[in-house]
């Protein structure tokens, strides 16, 4: 169905017509979105409740799934431990909302995609740029075709380095040239911390300011954390957080051609662009597209963010439908568990039994599973409290680690993780001890078992800040052996080796 096809949606109490895609619609979301059973929608209820059963039993590391179709969020369902009341991680979903942002200051004209970049930033550009660097303009960031050696091996090692460096802005200026720009096309999200890093220069603010006065306002998103680097400059390519109902407001902009309200947010041309199938492969010029993932497959047109752990926002437009999931995983599947819950373009008969039962498995799935019986402490746990144990800088960001475990049961786990220090309780029963623990002081938890007598299998969770750890940890005194596996990839059966702090 096209996005511009008028339809009329009857509720119980009221029947509401809106004109979908124009300027006429006579509902935006600033406050919140409507909401109806999935079947007023041409949806079936009982599909929603197994994707979710599908999430559950596949342990996908889905936090949340939102649905809307028609302006109406028709399932709204969180997973335990995320609760839905803290802004996420969007990953780089965050490089797509720096692509808006990128067009609303084009059209400001504070920037032109054929601006050199170097200039934009006197006192970070190299002494001595050669000529292929000097050819970097804004629009080559954005379509990461800049030619720095950046992305081309898996890893993001750049990114990590980066992230470790005194001055971001002049670590990615300073990465070698690999190619002319415009050239090639690579993964390289230090290029994206310099776009968003280029809005904040011409606009005289940081690029989470910017987006605050010319998007998030006008859009009603107000509850967002945003990170900056050590010049108080926004990650332009990740560590944005914002609550998923408001990822979809970004969705629904696109989706009716920048306009939200009768006003013009993002230019219709630009969003018209955006959306656009890519002109070239991955790899080379024009393959990347401007990081809104424009698909056209077998299942019909789509278009979005998609970031690291399962971060994802989708819109149909065929269908006049946005899906958005957070997740702590690798959830890539969600897409492919929704999509076949659309039945009709017009309203399906009710279904209260299957409307109940979506209900039942919404709510079951916010709840956390039944405590255990926690295990004895083993001898070595009292010889191995509050020693600190130090890593060389390595893929799992886990810089040390330090236990306590307490006579009275309680238990503690203290790391440097990118050498901020971070504490949390450890649950024994299985159970995490939920609280303001982790990083930007956002709910995170940890469960921790003895499996052996020297052996302690730690679960670390950062709910909201995606990263999950499954840490086997083998003590010895004055050193210990780690095998890390993180959730949404950032290292698989990792050997860490610690040494115990003097």
């Amino acid at each position: 169905m096209s996005i511009r096809r008028t339809i009329c949606l009857a509720l119980a109490v009221s029947a509401i017509c809106l004109t979908l895609g124009g300027q006429s619609s006579t509902y935006w979301p600033s406050q919140k979105w409507r909401t109806a059973p999935p079947e007023s929608q041409g949806i079936d209820s009982q599909i929603l409740a197994t994707a979710i059963d599908q999430v559950i039993e596949k342990h996908l590391g889905v936090h949340s799934l939102l649905v809307i179709r028609h302006g109406y969020a028709v399932v709204d369902a969180t997973f335990y431990p995320y609760d839905g009341t803290t802004p996420h991680d969007l990953a780089s979903v965050t490089k797509t909302v720096t692509s808006v942002l990128t067009g609303v200051a084009v059209a400001q004209k504070l920037i032109r995609l054929d601006q050199p970049l170097l200039p934009v930033f006197p006192k970070e550009r190299p002494a001595q740029a050669d000529a292929q660097k000097q050819k970097i303009t804004v629009g080559d960031l954005l379509r990461m075709e800049s030619g720095l050696d950046c992305g081309y091996a898996p890893g993001e090692a750049e990114l990590e380095q980066m992230k470790r460096s005194a001055n971001w802005v002049q670590f990615a200026l300073s990465l070698p040239m690999k190619y002319d720009p415009g050239t090639h096309s690579a993964y390289c999200s230090p290029g994206y911390h310099l776009l968003g890093s280029a809005i904040g220069a011409a606009a005289r603010m940081s690029e989470a300011e910017f987006a605050g006065k010319y998007l998030f306002d006008p859009l009603g998103i107000r509850a967002g954390v945003w990170a900056v680097d050590p010049q108080a400059r926004s990650h332009g390519w990740g560590d944005s957080h914002f609550l998923p109902q408001d990822v979809a407001k970004i969705g629904y902009l696109y989706l009716h051609g920048g306009n939200w309200d009768g006003k013009q947010i993002v230019p219709a041309d630009w969003v018209a662009m955006s959306i656009a199938a890519p002109t070239g492969v991955r790899g080379g010029p024009g393959g990347m597209g401007y990081e809104w993932n424009v698909t056209n497959g077998p299942g019909g047109r789509q278009y979005g963010g998609t970031g690291r752990g399962g971060q994802s926002l989708i819109v149909w437009p065929d269908l006049d439908m946005i899906v958005v999931s957070m997740a702590g995983g690798n959830a890539g599947q969600i897409a492919q568990l929704v999509r076949p819950a659309v039945a009709s373009d017009k309203p399906l008969p009710p279904n209260p039994s299957a409307y109940a039962h979506l209900n039942q498995r919404v709510e079951s799935a916010s709840k956390p599973s039944a405590a255990t019986v926690s295990s004895p402490l083993p001898s070595i746990a009292a010889a191995i409290s509050g020693a600190v144990y130090e890593f060389p800088v390595n893929s799992s960001r886990i810089d040390s680690l330090s236990f306590t475990f307490a006579k009275n049961g309680e238990s503690r786990v203290d790391m440097a993780y990118y050498g901020q220090p971070l504490s949390f309780p450890i649950g024994l029963d299985g159970m995490y001890r939920l609280g303001p623990n982790g990083p930007f002081h956002m709910p995170a938890g940890a469960t921790g078992k003895w499996i052996g007598e020297g052996e302690f299998l730690l679960d670390l969770n950062f709910v909201a800040n995606i990263n999950h750890y499954t840490l086997d940890i083998r003590f010895d005194r004055d050193q210990i052996e780690v095998t890390a596996n993180e959730a949404s990839g950032l290292i698989r059966n990792g050997r860490l080796l610690g040494k115990r702090r003097p």
